[in-house]
């Protein structure tokens, strides 16, 4: 068994724009294009001092405060701002007088916060405190952009409510939208003003090509809003969503197709679903582009066993969470395949993306899909 961790290389980014602008940014230095970009779109201005150019302070660490108004000014409109505190329904999410006792509501900050907390980029800390002054981390900061750019992400934690490791799944998020900055040193990093740049300019280039769900899972729906269909089965313990634009998913009797992927055992029942495939004859079209499989749970700690001695396996990442065990791996070969195991207290699932899959983005839409599954027992 190998672990791996989601750090593609970076690209660089194409943006062509001159960063003369800055009298301390030039147009060699790496955070340049990015800086440029968000410049022109009016979410950074830079400082002014008196008699010269402006500057950036690219170097400079970001607060939690500034962060957060960087990230509201790419994604939502002036006049959603201006206008979060005096909208009771805003007010209303907000908690009808500050709940978090640190930001006046006459603060620079404060609409941009009101408009974070409405819309969950933020939770605060457990004594009702925002930190606007503290210098914000990479696993803060990823967070936030991950819930604000909608991602596709193993859940969406509140600070604090996953101990050590809360990060981790908005680390994989930016990771895989190629938005992490290649000088981070750890999640613990104190990310700079050129820093947060390059990260919001990589996600609006995202968020630019696939404007719909974060990324999108087909090339069509970039254009057309997704309309998830919710497909529930209490008998089963699961329910998931999935695009309306896809067939009804199909289920299969105990230990059909079974054996071709980790673990190598008789499943109690599977479901296929995602885009149909063409038929070559009677029940030959049956497998799509995922599928859940359900296992009875003694068998977890073999099928983890399995796991860890198979070298072609990588474990992507392995949490629990409010009881429920998900241990993300990816096996490669011809065409790699990517799996989870999810395991709760009765149960015992595989959740899998297949070959061939005809999706823009399978893995992106294999981890958002991932997001919307819920198991029980």
């Amino acid at each position: 068994m190998k672990y791996r961790w989601l750090l593609p290389l970076l690209f660089v980014l194409p943006l062509s724009a001159h960063a003369g602008y800055f009298a301390d940014v030039k147009d060699t230095d790496s955070y340049a294009p990015a800086i440029e970009t968000l410049r022109t779109l009016g979410i950074v201005k830079g400082f002014e001092r008196p008699g010269e150019r402006w500057v950036f302070w690219p170097e400079s660490s970001v607060t939690r405060a500034e962060f957060v108004k960087m990230a509201v000014l790419a994604l939502f409109p002036q006049t959603t701002i201006d206008s979060c505190l005096g909208d009771e329904s805003s007010l209303t999410k907000y908690g009808l007088g500050m709940p978090l006792w640190d930001v006046p509501r006459d603060a620079w900050f404060a609409p941009t916060v009101c408009v974070a907390w409405s819309n969950r980029l933020i939770s605060g800390y457990s004594d009702g405190s925002f930190q606007p002054d503290r210098t914000i981390t990479l696993a803060e900061g990823a967070k936030i952009l991950a819930v604000g750019f909608n991602l596709p992400t193993l859940n969406a934690p509140d600070l604090e409510s996953m101990g050590n490791e809360w990060y981790r799944p908005s680390i994989l998020a930016l990771s895989r939208a190629n938005a992490l900055p290649v000088s981070a040193e750890g999640f613990d990093h104190r990310l700079s003003r050129g820093e947060v740049a390059e990260m919001i300019a990589r996600l609006l280039k995202v968020l630019k090509q696939n404007p719909v769900e974060g990324v999108s899972l087909t090339p069509g729906q970039a254009a057309n809003p997704v309309e998830w269909v919710p497909y529930v089965r209490r008998d089963l313990k699961i329910s998931f969503s999935y695009p309306g634009s896809w067939d009804t998913p199909h289920e299969l009797p105990a230990g059909s197709f079974d054996r071709d992927r980790l673990p190598k055992l008789k499943s109690s029942w599977k479901i296929f679903f995602g885009q149909a495939r063409t038929c070559w004859g009677w029940n030959m079209c049956v497998e799509r582009d995922f599928s859940i499989s359900a296992f009875p749970r003694q068998n977890f700690d073999l099928a983890m066993e399995e796991l860890e001695q198979n070298l072609s396996a990588y474990i992507l990442s392995d949490e629990t969470v409010n009881d429920v065990r998900t241990v993300l791996f990816e096996e490669e070969g011809d065409c790699p395949l990517r799996s989870a195991f999810i395991a709760t207290r009765g149960t015992f699932f595989r959740f899998s993306l297949h070959c061939g899959s005809t999706l823009s983005d399978p893995v992106n839409a294999f981890l958002q899909l991932l997001g919307r599954l819920t198991v029980n027992g």
